[in-house]
């Protein structure tokens, strides 16, 4: 794919996730006191390369709810990937935002971006959205380069309007492996909750989810947009 091409794709995926957030942005947001985002700042090793008698890798990474540990100890072999795809999402937002008075900078500790999260902004909702898109991108790569045990490269089908004279196949990013992982994962915290239905936290639980879905919906769309961009 040619540069322009390749610009295209990018700035109508950025122009995307910025519409849907436009509307979703704008109400108040609950965040906890700790996050799976410190994932980013942690070094997380293969489960195979902790020696025995070693804490249990799960144990060590703070910021995990009661659902995401659990998927944790089941999907130990994911878990550096979920962190790859926080620290994805950090620097992309650092570079979105560099020239802003909030420059998506972080803290040292648990809750990685501070007390800002608590704030109902757009700035807050880009963040959720594209820290899910990280993990979608790192897990459906990791899937293609073998380093999971549960998936493999997309069997996604020949696309109806390819032309016949292009060849289909090779080993791509297993997207819709990486979407469905970092839903169950990224989405497990508000899950978990059980607020009264149409109070004020309900609504910021099912707020955070639609940001979060915002966000995973870019990697399956950027697909599309390279199959177009290539072909002009």
């Amino acid at each position: 794919m040619e540069s322009g091409s390749l610009r295209r794709v990018s700035g109508a995926v950025r122009h995307l996730l910025l519409a849907l957030l436009a509307f979703f942005g704008t109400q108040p947001l609950r965040v906890e006191s700790a996050s799976w985002w410190s994932m980013a700042m942690t070094s997380i090793q293969r489960p195979e390369m902790y020696i025995i008698g070693a804490q249990p890798l799960c144990s060590q990474l703070s910021g995990l709810s009661q659902g995401q540990r659990k998927l944790c100890q089941l999907y130990q072999d994911h878990m550096m990937y979920i962190g790859d795809g926080a620290k994805t999402g950090i620097k992309e937002c650092q570079f979105q935002f560099r020239q802003r008075r909030w420059n998506c900078s972080t803290v040292e500790d648990s809750t990685v971006f501070g007390r800002v999260m608590h704030i109902g902004s757009r700035e807050t909702a880009f963040t959720y959205a594209i820290s899910a898109a990280g993990v979608v991108n790192s897990v459906s790569r990791a899937c293609r380069e073998g380093e999971l045990s549960t998936c493999g490269c997309s069997r996604a089908a020949r696309p109806r309007d390819l032309p016949r004279d292009w060849l289909w196949g090779g080993c791509g990013d297993n997207v819709h492996y990486g979407y469905r992982f970092a839903r169950e994962f990224v989405d497990a915290r508000e899950r978990e909750k059980n607020y009264p239905r149409g109070s004020t936290e309900h609504a910021r639980m099912l707020m955070n989810i639609q940001n979060n879905e915002a966000g995973r919906q870019v990697p399956v769309l950027s697909i599309y947009l390279h199959r177009t961009a290539t072909a002009l």
